[in-house]
């Protein structure tokens, strides 16, 4: 009975908190409408920081720093709501609006037209939406292998075996899309540029020599960690080294 009790009060207090983070957000948005934006980006960090962050909340805070022309933050946020929406229209609007502000215009290499279409596929949906759609295939194999086995008609088992296939072949498809989706928005190996100008070494050694230099908001990929250091690679292939100290994680 007492487990019980706990349980309730849980989950009570968790709605109290939903609550509160929604009149927050609300709160938030009028500020931003009403031209405060320094109070509107310190209301939209503090409801991330109770763990209510999602891509409305991380877009919004976007526009915040947008507005204050703080923009490698402003791309660090767009970045953060698209990894939750990654096909929503209006923050990949926002981002590329934002990346034109930024110094350094970097061409990615081109990619194989199967591996550009398969990302396009998976942003599709987030890892939640197709762990939905996986569990739905499970249910509807399920459902047909019951309905091949009970019933007699040749016809319906010939439908049932037909649906089973199809569910199992969307089944496959939609789980390794939950996983590398998943992987996508849990991952710490992206990251924004925050120092206004640095120089990419070639080793982890603040003595060895300068590769090339970049400016704040563009995005890295992280391939190493080594102390205080951290090897990157940029859309247009350039690998160096850059202290932690630079870089703010997506």
């Amino acid at each position: 009975m007492k487990k019980i009790i706990v349980l309730l009060l849980l989950l009570v207090a968790g709605r109290v908190f939903a609550d509160e983070a929604a009149l927050q957000f609300e709160q938030a948005n009028q500020l931003y409408r009403g031209g405060e934006y320094q109070k509107a980006v310190s209301m939209y960090e503090q409801i991330i920081s109770n763990g209510y962050g999602n891509a409305e909340v991380y877009f919004n805070l976007g526009n915040s720093y947008f507005k204050l022309k703080n923009i490698p933050s402003a791309i660090l946020n767009y970045e953060r709501a698209k990894r939750i929406a990654p096909h929503d229209e209006d923050i990949s609007y926002n981002l590329r609006l934002a990346n034109i502000r930024i110094v350094d215009k970097i061409d990615p290499l081109p990619t194989l037209f199967l591996i550009e279409w398969w990302r396009a596929f998976l942003n599709l949906n987030s890892a939640d939406v197709w762990a939905l759609i996986s569990i739905v295939a499970l249910w509807c194999l399920m459902l047909s292998a019951a309905a091949f086995l009970l019933v007699r008609s040749f016809l319906i088992r010939r439908l049932m075996t037909v649906i089973g296939f199809l569910a199992f072949i969307i089944g496959i498809i939609s789980f390794v899309g939950v996983v590398q989706r998943n992987q996508i928005e849990l991952s710490d190996r992206e990251a924004i540029v925050f120092s206004q100008s640095i120089s990419v070494k070639s080793a982890p050694d603040a003595q060895s020599v300068d590769l090339f230099v970049i400016h704040e908001g563009v995005k890295t990929e992280i391939l190493d960690i080594v102390g205080n250091w951290r090897k990157i690679r940029l859309a247009d292939g350039k690998i160096g080294w850059i202290s932690s100290e630079s870089l703010q994680i997506i």
